[in-house]
C-alpha cells in the first residue's frame, strides 16, 4: 500500500511541475529578391491565375511554354518548361487562398549546379481598387551561380508582371456607327 501511495504522491507532484517550451527569437529573412506590382484586377481574379497552370502560363507573357504537374499530392510538384528549351522541378509547400500566400522551393534534384537551396513566395493582396503581387526569393549557394539564378528569376518575374498587365487590358470591340 505503501508503494501505490508513494507511486500516486511521485505522479501528481510531477504532473503540478510547469514546462514552458522554448522557442528560438524570430529571424528576418534577408530575401535576394523583392518585386512588387500593383494591377487593375481583384484580388480573388488574380489568385485564380496563380492557381491555375493554364492561366499562370499565360499569364507569363510566353516566359513559360508549359506547366505540367508531376505529382498532384502534397507537395504538389510540378515541371515548368521555358521558352529557351530549360525547365525546372519545383515544389509548392504552401497554398493558402485564405492567406492569398504561395510558397514553391526548387526540388531537390533538379537545382542548378551550385544552388544549396532556393525557394520563393508569392504574396496577393487587395490595395484599394487594385492588387499588389509581391514576389520574393531566397537563394542559397555560391555567388556565380547565385548570381545567375537571381537574374533568370528577375526574368522571369518581369515577364509575369507584364503578362499579367496585358491580362488587364480589356479589348472592347468597336460599334458600327450608321
Amino acid at each position: 500500500m505503501k508503494k501505490i501511495i508513494l507511486g500516486l504522491l511521485l505522479l501528481t507532484s510531477v504532473s503540478a511541475v510547469k514546462t514552458y517550451a522554448q522557442m528560438g527569437a524570430a529571424t528576418k529573412v534577408n530575401w535576394d529578391i523583392e518585386k512588387n506590382i500593383e494591377i487593375n484586377m481583384e484580388m480573388d481574379l488574380v489568385w485564380d491565375i496563380f492557381a491555375s497552370n493554364e492561366q499562370l502560363q499565360k499569364a507569363s507573357n510566353g516566359y513559360v511554354s508549359a506547366i505540367e504537374v508531376v505529382d498532384p499530392n502534397f507537395p504538389m510538384s510540378r515541371k515548368i518548361s521555358f521558352k529557351n528549351g530549360g525547365h525546372r522541378f519545383e515544389n509548392i509547400t504552401q497554398s493558402e487562398a485564405h492567406n492569398k500566400l504561395i510558397a514553391i522551393s526548387f526540388s531537390d534534384t533538379d537545382r542548378p549546379k551550385g544552388i544549396k537551396s532556393a525557394q520563393y513566395a508569392i504574396f496577393i493582396k487587395a490595395k484599394g481598387n487594385q492588387t499588389s503581387v509581391m514576389w520574393r526569393a531566397k537563394v542559397d549557394g555560391n555567388q556565380e551561380a547565385k548570381k545567375a539564378l537571381v537574374a533568370q528569376l528577375n526574368a522571369e518575374y518581369d515577364s509575369y508582371a507584364q503578362g499579367l498587365e496585358k491580362m488587364t487590358k480589356k479589348v472592347i470591340p468597336a460599334a458600327r456607327m450608321n
